[in-house]
C-alpha cells in the first residue's frame, strides 16, 4: 500500500540522527519536503551524512543525557521554525553481554542514554507541545522492550522502561492533545550490531560461552542484513501520525515480529492462568473492596 502523505507542513525533531534508523529518517522526511531538526553528538558529521543543503533542515549538537544540551536544542528548534510537530526519540544503543560481565559504569551509560535521554526530551519538550495544544511523541523501542534476551539484558532493561514511561507518559498528556507511541521494531538494517559499545564486552567469562557465540552470530551474521526496511517504517510511522483518530501506546512493526509477541502473550496467559487461584487470595481476610 502506497502511503499518502497528507501535508508535508510538519516540523519533526529527531535524535540520534547521523546514522542508522535516524539518519534515514532524516533524508526521506526531507525528500518528502518536511521540515527536520536531527540531533547528533557530532553536528559536522550529521551534516555531511546528510549530504545536502536546504532551509528545511536544522542541524543540532546535541549530548542528550545533558539536560541543558537538550533544552539547548529546542531553544534553537523554536527559534528557526517556531514549533515542533512531531517528536522522534531514536538515540539509542545496546551492549552485549551476560547481566555478570557488564559493568556497573556500561550499565548506567546505556541507561543514561536510551532511558534518561528520553526524559530530557520529554522533561523539555512538554511545555512547548502543552503550549501549542497538539503534537505527537514517537519513543523508538524495541521488541526487546517486551521479551528478554539473553546476552542483551541490559538493552531490554532500558527499552523495557522506555515503554513503561511512555504509556505512563501518554497518559499524563493526552488532555493537552499530545499523542504518544512506543515503535518496538524488529530486526530493522542499522549499524546497532557494529557500534563500539554493542562489541565492548572484554569481560567475557567462559562459564557464558553459549551467550558469546549467540552474540557473535548476531554480529558476523545479522548484522547489515537485518530483513527490515528503515524507509519503510519511516512510512509506517507516518501513517500513524496521520491517523490520530487511532490511539496506540506499543506498536510493534516488521516481518516475523507479530508471531513472537503473540508466543509471548501466550506465555503471560499461561502464568496467569497457572497461579491465579493462589496469587489472587492474597489479601487480608477482613479486607473488601469498596
Amino acid at each position: 500500500m502506497s502511503l499518502e502523505i497528507k501535508t508535508n507542513d510538519k516540523v519533526w525533531y529527531i535524535t540520534g540522527a547521523s546514522k542508522g534508523i535516524g539518519l534515514v529518517f532524516v533524508k526521506n522526511l526531507l525528500n518528502f519536503g518536511f521540515k527536520v531538526v536531527g540531533t547528533s553528538r557530532n553536528k559536522q558529521k550529521l551534516i555531511d551524512a546528510v549530504g545536502i543543503t536546504t532551509d528545511n533542515f536544522l542541524a543540532l549538537q546535541v549530548e542528550v543525557d545533558n539536560e541543558a544540551s537538550v533544552k539547548e536544542s529546542f531553544v534553537d528548534t523554536l527559534s528557526k521554525f517556531g514549533r515542533i510537530d512531531v517528536v522522534v526519540n531514536n538515540a539509542g544503543y545496546g551492549i552485549s553481554g551476560a547481566l555478570e560481565e557488564n559493568t556497573d559504569a556500561e550499565v548506567r551509560k546505556n541507561f543514561d542514554i536510551n532511558v534518561f535521554g528520553v526524559y530530557n526530551v520529554l522533561r523539555n519538550v512538554t511545555p512547548i507541545l502543552r503550549a501549542q495544544g497538539y503534537g505527537h511523541v514517537f519513543n523508538i523501542s524495541s521488541l526487546a522492550s517486551f521479551i528478554g534476551y539473553q546476552g542483551h539484558g541490559t538493552y531490554c532493561a532500558t527499552k523495557f522502561a522506555v515503554d513503561g514511561l511512555t504509556e505512563a507518559y501518554a497518559k499524563e498528556v493526552r488532555s493537552f492533545g499530545i499523542r504518544v507511541s512506543t515503535i518496538n521494531p524488529g530486526y530493522f538494517k542499522s549499524e546497532f550490531y557494529d557500534s563500539d559499545h554493542y562489541n565492548q564486552n572484554s569481560n567475557r567469562i567462559d562459564a557464558y560461552k553459549p551467550i558469546h557465540d549467540l552474540v557473535d552470530y548476531h554480529i558476523k551474521e545479522i548484522s547489515g542484513k537485518q530483513r527490515g526496511d528503515p524507509s519503510k517504517l519511516l512510512e509506517f510511522i507516518i501513517r500513524v501520525y496521520q491517523t490520530p483518530e487511532y490511539e496506540s501506546n506499543h506498536i510493534f512493526v516488521g516481518g516475523g515480529v507479530y508471531p513472537s509477541v503473540n508466543a509471548q502473550l501466550n506465555k503471560y496467559k499461561q502464568d496467569l492462568d497457572q497461579w491465579e487461584h493462589f496469587a489472587t487470595n492474597t489479601d487480608f481476610d477482613s479486607y473488601e473492596e469498596k
